[in-house]
């Protein structure tokens, strides 16, 4: 096996681009987050998905247990 193929059978499969996010409803901060993730999305400014994405997780972790 060479260092640049996956472990395994050899198939390997890009996760997807955008996880859903769960546990939000009725949390304010997530839809706020979720709508910022959106804009940057929509701008196609990757700096500010990239943020947003890394807040999301944050959040997610520190106030759901996720």
């Amino acid at each position: 096996m060479f260092a640049s193929q996956p472990p395994g059978n050899g198939h390997y499969s890009m996760p997807p681009a955008a996880p859903p996010v769960r546990g939000t409803e009725g949390c304010g901060p997530c839809s706020l987050l979720i709508a910022q993730l959106r804009q940057a999305v929509q701008d196609r400014d990757q700096s500010a998905e990239v943020d947003a994405r890394v807040k999301i997780r944050r959040h997610m972790r520190q106030e759901h247990g996720t």
